[in-house]
């Protein structure tokens, strides 16, 4: 008896012995027919061989059910088969990761990326197949090179499981967003004033634009949802059909923290690194992700004639950044970074946050 016997799965081998008693079609006048032996069909019909596309056009013509209907037999069959020993396979420790995911599973659901299983082992092959992976215990060492950078910068607190899920969360909320064909770093490049100009809509407002700005670059844009254990600002790749995707992560913070990041992950795309995740840590602000952003949002040559000249009055400051065509939170951060002005209630209050609320 097969295993597909043994857990109640028919083999389209069934079928077949049905048909040629339903036809009074003895095997040998089937092996003529067939131009096979009758030890292969015997084989067939106990489950011991399956059914190749081969065989399938061939009795086609010999019982009349068409080759498509059979190799659509022996698919669910082995779907079916592979699923059982997939659950068999099942180790216990695998049945206590999806309780690490809690944070994230919310987000999973709410965008249908996950459904509801039957049972904790239906979660964990469902588990398996959204993370891309046969045993969920090794997910350490596929996420250990990134964990370990993260690490490395001073980040704590990445668990590899749900910075996994999130991975795979930003990567199927792009995976069908309507772009253009292939990343064009050019046309991301002549677009930065574009996206600049982007910061004077409203919250609500921002992410449609960006998506579409984006999309015209061949990049998938997408604001995702930031959860414990995954502490990450952005997500930038290139996608196998010659698209790129970026994904930032949405929380309540500044805006002028989030534009900032935002031109730092493009820099990565434009300067050719268009493969990382960037972790909220103490990045140097020197590097030339942060040269590069800061360059964008006020040329270097500008924002020294305004340090240069000393007046940093809200009036002066306001007035700068509308002739740099940025908001004024994006000259106060920098002044304050930069150490010419401290940060006082009155400074806070020129700084306004997003809330990301309903992403």
């Amino acid at each position: 008896m097969n295993d597909g016997e043994q857990s109640g799965i028919r083999h389209p081998g069934e079928r077949l012995a049905a048909i040629l008693k339903l036809v009074e079609m003895p095997r040998k006048e089937l092996s003529l027919r067939t131009g096979v032996s009758e030890k292969y069909i015997e084989a067939v019909i106990g489950g011991a061989k399956d059914i190749s596309f081969s065989f399938a056009t061939r009795l086609e013509s010999a019982v009349g059910l068409s080759a498509r209907q059979w190799m659509e037999m022996q698919e669910r069959y082995d779907v079916n088969r592979f699923e059982q020993k997939a659950r068999a396979g099942i180790h216990p420790d695998e049945l206590e990761i999806p309780l690490r995911l809690m944070d994230v599973m919310p987000h999973l659901k709410r965008y249908k990326l996950l459904g509801d299983p039957a049972d904790d082992v239906d979660g964990v092959l469902a588990l398996r197949k959204f993370m891309g992976v046969n045993d969920l215990r090794v997910i350490p060492d596929l996420t250990g090179g990134v964990i370990y950078r993260a690490r490395h910068r001073g980040v704590d607190g990445v668990d590899p499981y749900v910075f996994l899920a999130w991975q795979q969360m930003c990567l199927r909320l792009t995976a069908h967003a309507k772009t253009a064909p292939v990343m064009d770093i050019q046309k991301l490049g002549d677009s930065l004033p574009a996206i600049k100009h982007l910061m004077v809509y409203g919250e609500d407002e921002i992410p449609w634009h960006l998506e579409k700005t984006f999309a015209a670059c061949g990049i998938a844009f997408r604001l995702v949802p930031m959860v414990e254990g995954a502490p990450a600002r952005g997500f930038v790749r290139r996608l196998p059909d010659g698209r790129g995707m970026l994904c930032m992560t949405a929380r309540k913070e500044r805006q002028d923290a989030f534009w900032l990041a935002l031109f730092r992950e493009i820099s990565r795309v434009v300067n050719g690194n268009a493969n990382f995740i960037d972790f909220f840590s103490e990045e140097n602000a020197e590097s030339y992700v942060g040269k590069f952003a800061d360059e964008v949002l006020v040329p270097a040559k500008r924002y020294e004639r305004l340090v240069k000249n000393g007046n940093f009055s809200f009036d002066i400051v306001r007035r700068f950044a509308e002739s740099q065509i940025v908001a004024e939170h994006i000259v106060l951060a920098r002044l304050m970074r930069d150490g010419y002005i401290e940060e006082t209630d009155e400074v806070r209050e020129h700084l306004p946050e997003y809330s990301w609320a309903d992403i």
